[in-house]
């Protein structure tokens, strides 16, 4: 049996995040990413 598990990568809990200077979103460059904490649980 093959199982897949789809996992999401997102901005790491213990950074702060920044938006960008154009107000348009997040700033996700040079940033610290981790697995997201409830795929860590499944």
């Amino acid at each position: 049996m093959k199982i897949l598990v789809g996992v999401k990568r997102v901005i790491d809990a213990y950074v702060k995040v920044r938006v960008k200077s154009d107000h348009t979103g997040v700033e996700t460059q040079n940033v610290k990413m981790s697995m997201n904490p409830f795929d860590e649980i499944a």
